[in-house]
Formats: structure tokens, sequence, C-alpha cells
């Protein structure tokens, strides 16, 4: 299993605390060996224009996730997770976690839409949350909503 971090945002990420807890998502998940993630932190006009394009939705959003699931070389490519730093941190209050593990919660989110969960419905994003919270055993705390 590999997970590349790409950073081209301006915003630090803690690329090895990223990489450990999309390994952990992944093994906990039963995903195949081959599987290759590609995580990549945007800028916040980046994310905009992406969540436009692709989502039909204004303004910046914390994570998208792209799958793939095709075969190149030796690889099984999952998919691509696209995080905006800046946004998480201004929004870190609605992950109901504790400081620092913000980023951890929002890409393993991404990454769970990867594997194919979904939140379309209260439903699903409960179930999706709960997930990401016991992948990385993380309580929720009390924030608005502990929604990524």
């Amino acid at each position: 299993m590999r997970v590349l971090i790409n950073q081209r945002s301006r915003s630090r990420i803690d690329a090895a605390r990223l990489r450990a807890a999309c390994l952990r998502a992944l093994r906990e998940e039963g995903a195949r060996p081959d599987a290759t993630v590609s995580v990549t932190a945007l800028s916040e006009r980046e994310m905009r224009e992406l969540n436009g394009t692709y989502l039909n939705r204004a303004g910046a959003t914390d994570v998208l996730a792209f799958a793939m699931g095709e075969k190149s070389g030796r690889d099984f490519l999952l998919g691509d997770v696209l995080v905006c730093p800046s946004y998480v941190r201004r929004h870190r209050g609605r992950y109901a976690t504790e400081e620092g593990r913000e980023m951890e919660l929002v890409t393993v989110h991404g990454l769970l839409h990867l594997l194919g969960y979904s939140d379309q419905d209260e439903d699903g994003a409960e179930a999706m949350d709960r997930r990401a919270r016991e992948i990385l055993r993380i309580r929720k705390a009390g924030g608005r909503d502990g929604k990524p």
C-alpha cells in the first residue's frame, strides 16, 4: 500500500501523520496490498475552483475525493483525496476533535469515499464519521456537529 502526499498549498501539513492515518485506514478497511492513494493539499482558491467545476457548489470545502479504481503497472490506483488545510483550520470547531487531529479526520473521510462510503444522507454521513473516528481512535468531543 502506498500513500503519496503532495503539498500545493502554503499551509503546512504533517505529511508523515497524514500518510500514517491513510495507511491505517487502508489496512483496517482491507484494501488490496497494491492500493495507491494520492493526497494533495490545495489552496482555498484551487479547492473553490474544483468544488465548482466537479460538484457545482460555490466556495471552498475541506475535502474532495476522486475515485479511479484502475490498475496501472504494479499499482492499483484507488484515487485522489484533495484537502484544503486552511479551510480545515478556519473551521476546526466543526470537527469535534482534539486540536491538531482535524486534518487526519478530513483526509480519512476522503479516503473512505474512495473505498465506497457515501455521505449523501444523514445516516451515511454519521456512519462515515463514526468509521473515520474508529480508525483514528478519535472520540467525538464538544463541536457543533462533528461531521467532516
